[in-house]
């Protein structure tokens, strides 16, 4: 669809009480799951590894999974070895746990693993990702097969059959918690009383919203002791699709950029070329985890074909589905996004793994 979408996902063809009660009886089995946890009548297992959680209170779109690249890293430079265990929303694959590991010349079919766990992977060659929608059978796969020092979960905040060494969790600058509400009547998947189980906050796109605002409303909710923490966004670079040119951010300044995307949240990467002084003249956006058929490659390009641009931009994210697309090849430019991390990070990061 065309045109930018809503803050958060919103459900207004359906009636408002319809909503609250959903949102009721929704709220009601989080609570009775989270007492259940609490009591240890349901267990949290701890797989022997260090494990650092990176997650949310609210649906999609605060940028985990660059997050748990840059840990990644950060561990691996510190020299630990990771391994990174993912969700994999929406991959096609009929097996309940999946290793993916990018090597030279590798070819890695998102469809089949997850957007997510394939740019996890082509961003941090030779580290192992593996895809399982049970954070524990994921641990137990990693420690059988590469024996990993430290094991890094992406969205696993409301994993909670797995116990962790540092629990992390993200609050989009740019968004906050939206109405507070729970889903579907809002976006929040949990109450933010929640918040209280953060060993530590980190606000990202702390260059894209009110963080200041998001912090305070949270100061209630997290222990007294739990860091808060501004991650940036940036933009580092910016390559075309077919990896054959390159091109510095501060080019798109005072040029007609055309947007396309199937992100949850594409007005933080529409105002991030807007800080580089691009000149956003159209848009399009699909849901979040778009898998590209070939009938939304065929309206991207009719689309793109039918506006006077002189840069066509989209996610690493989407990127990662377009790239066997021999129809943008050269047409389309790939946004590569960083995190920044706020000046005290590396202090209490390094902290955390010399305790290890």
């Amino acid at each position: 669809m065309q045109g930018s979408g809503q803050s958060f996902p919103e459900a207004s063809n359906f009636p408002h009480a319809l909503l609250s009660l959903l949102s009721v009886i929704y709220g009601f089995l989080v609570r009775v799951r989270l007492v259940l946890y609490q009591k240890e009548w349901l267990r949290s297992r701890h797989p022997g590894i260090p494990v650092i959680s990176v997650g949310n209170l609210t649906v999609g779109g605060t940028g985990k999974t660059p997050l748990v690249s840059f840990l990644t890293q950060s561990a691996k430079d510190a020299g630990f070895k990771p391994a990174i265990i993912s969700r994999g929303y929406r991959n096609r694959s009929q097996s309940k746990i999946q290793r993916v590991r990018f090597c030279e010349n590798s070819v890695v079919d998102a469809a089949v693993f997850g957007d997510e766990p394939t740019m996890l992977a082509k961003d941090n060659p030779e580290i192992p990702v593996y895809v399982s929608a049970s954070r524990v059978d994921g641990a137990k796969m990693a420690k059988e097969w590469d024996d990993p020092g430290l094991l890094i979960l992406d969205d696993a905040y409301q994993h909670l059959a797995i116990a962790r060494d540092l629990n992390l969790l993200l609050v989009d600058a740019e968004r906050g918690f939206g109405n507070k509400q729970l889903l579907p009547l809002g976006p929040l998947r949990e109450d933010l009383e929640s918040a209280g189980r953060a060993d530590a906050v980190i606000v990202t796109k702390a260059n894209l919203g009110p963080n200041d605002e998001v912090i305070q409303s949270l100061r209630e909710y997290i222990r007294s002791d739990c860091p808060v923490f501004r991650f940036e966004y940036r933009m580092v670079k910016i390559f075309r699709l077919d990896g054959l040119e390159e091109i510095d951010p501060s080019t798109l300044k005072a040029k007609r950029l055309l947007l396309s995307s199937g992100i949850a949240n594409p007005q933080s990467f529409s105002k991030m070329l807007k800080l580089e002084k691009g000149d956003p003249v159209s848009e399009m956006h699909f849901e979040d985890h778009h898998q590209y058929p070939e009938s939304s490659v065929r309206k991207m390009v009719e689309w793109g074909n039918s506006i006077p641009h002189d840069f066509w931009l989209t996610t690493e994210k989407d990127a990662i589905k377009l790239a066997s697309v021999q129809e943008l090849q050269q047409k389309l430019w790939v946004v590569k996004m960083e995190m920044q991390p706020d000046p005290e990070w590396p202090a209490f990061f390094n902290g955390f793994l010399e305790g290890l």
